[in-house]
């Protein structure tokens, strides 16, 4: 039996022996007791993107004269783009600092600049937390709605994902969980100041001050967990750029795209959002899909089109809705018509308990498993799918100097194979995305993917492959197939997982 919920308006639960956080169904209704989360400012911290290499200087010392503090906190590696201190004093105001910067951007020192603000999981936003109890096991997991719905044992007749990277940008991700298997690359990174590495561990935080510690910690395992059911051979990188309540910041969320880019994911997941349309996010997600990479996106779990969430909402990247069992909108998903898939995404409770054929489930640390709801899992099965497209096209260009190809070919396979759901849900016709996904509809769109091993994509892993390894044989800065643990390096350990697939 696991244990017993109930549906609530106000959107926290008490936690129980059994339960080390219980699902939220504080959208029952769509209506919250407390009015719209708040994305509040970083105190002290703006982001700038300079103009040509002087203008760093000038802008600090323009800033200097008025304000205390000023110096430069960090910078985005290989891009002008800076995040920067201010003291205030007790009669200035933060709008005085962003006239300041604006009036710069005018006069053409600055391309841009904006101050910096919050950005949070969904999930974290409504106080949303994870169920777990007995019945939730990697059985319960393997077997959920989500993979007769989606049709991903189907789909891996043709893709696991074989070759491909998918960056995580999350809490972390435990990598020691059994599920995994090896599939995380021990290349991650954290970009949480102070933070002892990028797992997903509990650092007994508050920083949404509601009253909850380490509130989100298991959301990035959780996340990756349901891209790794969809997407099993993909190598999983951890991106931690929130803290164990879920939260995090525009430059430290940017940063982790761009880190992402550089390290060559094919994927990048981000299950979290931001109502503020920042500009360093806009710029990031832009870059990645200039590149080649697919960015994906949470619509946000507050039933509301207004405001809107980013990266969901932005134009180069995939917002992903949440739908439930039978392909309706999940009470708690937000509506908006700059939304592009939809995914399942919600789980159900009868008399106070879940209905295990009904639900979302996936690995959390400790090598546990639980129950979760929420827009951010609807994503994650989004990249999933899209990793198994990419494992079937190796060819397709990781890097275009023209628009954003690879972001529109998979768009399309996803659209063509995708499952109408307007009968369903005829009040949000247009607000949920074009259809719901479909892994076995979209591998079908492409050639049967090559194994894990096959370097040159030949349909088979042989001699000509152990070449390609050798050649390639030591550090690699970003990226390539012949790393095929995707750990930075092609060594003996790629060697060793080619000749464990000869022949296939």
């Amino acid at each position: 039996m696991v244990g017993t919920l109930r549906r609530l308006r106000v959107t926290r639960m008490i936690k129980s022996s059994l339960i080390h956080s219980a699902i939220v169904s504080a959208f029952a209704s769509g209506a919250f007791a407390f009015g719209l989360p708040d994305y509040p400012l970083v105190p002290g911290e703006a982001i700038i993107r300079t103009a040509n290499p002087k203008a760093l200087q000038q802008t600090l010392s323009a800033l200097s004269q008025q304000f205390e503090g000023v110096g430069v906190i960090d910078d985005i590696d290989g891009r002008p783009v800076y995040l920067i201190s201010y003291a205030l004093t007790p009669k200035q105001t933060y709008h005085q600092v962003e006239a300041m910067l604006l009036n710069l951007v005018a006069q053409g020192t600055l391309t841009w600049a904006e101050m910096n603000y919050v950005g949070q999981t969904g999930e974290g936003n409504t106080d949303s937390l994870w169920l777990s109890g007995v019945g939730v096991n990697s059985g319960s997991y393997l077997d959920q709605y989500a993979v007769p719905l989606l049709g991903i044992n189907d789909a891996h007749a043709r893709s696991r994902g074989a070759g491909v990277v998918v960056s995580v940008i999350d809490t972390g991700i435990d990598a020691s969980h059994a599920i995994f298997d090896g599939r995380i690359s021990p290349q991650g990174a954290s970009f949480v100041p102070k933070s002892p590495g990028w797992g997903d561990i509990a650092q007994g935080v508050d920083s949404d001050n509601d009253g909850v510690i380490d509130e989100q910690m298991g959301h990035g395992t959780f996340v990756a967990g349901l891209i790794h059911l969809v997407a099993p051979d993909a190598m999983i990188l951890s991106a931690r750029a929130l803290d164990s309540d879920g939260r995090g910041n525009c430059f430290r969320i940017a940063q982790a795209v761009a880190w992402s880019v550089d390290r060559g994911a094919h994927v990048v997941n981000m299950s979290l959002g931001e109502t503020y349309h920042s500009k360093v996010l806009e710029d990031m997600v832009l870059e990645a899909s200039i590149r080649g990479v697919i960015v994906t996106g949470a619509a946000g779990n507050r039933n509301t089109p207004d405001p809107r969430e980013f990266p969901a909402c932005d134009p180069n990247a995939f917002g992903v809705s949440a739908f439930d069992w039978n392909d309706q909108k999940a009470p708690f998903s937000n509506f908006e018509d700059q939304l592009d898939f939809a995914a399942p995404g919600d789980s159900d409770l009868v008399n106070g308990v879940p209905n295990m054929a009904r639900c979302i489930i996936g690995p959390v640390p400790g090598n546990n498993y639980a129950i979760w709801e929420g827009t951010s899992f609807a994503n994650a099965f989004v990249s999933g799918t899209a990793a198994l497209i990419r494992a079937q096209r190796p060819d397709w260009p990781g890097s275009v100097v023209r628009p954003p190809q690879v972001r529109n070919r998979v768009y399309s396979v996803l659209v063509n194979s995708g499952v109408p759901f307007v009968p369903q849900n005829p009040d949000h016709e247009g607000l949920l995305g074009r259809v719901r996904v479909s892994a076995s509809g979209a591998v079908l769109e492409n050639p049967i993917a090559p194994p894990l091993g096959d370097v040159n994509a030949d349909g088979a892993v042989g001699a000509p492959d152990i070449a390609i390894v050798l050649s390639s044989w030591g550090a690699a800065p970003t990226f390539v197939r012949a790393d095929l643990n995707a750990d930075g390096a092609v060594d003996a350990r790629d060697l060793t997982i080619l000749l464990t697939n000869w022949g296939q």
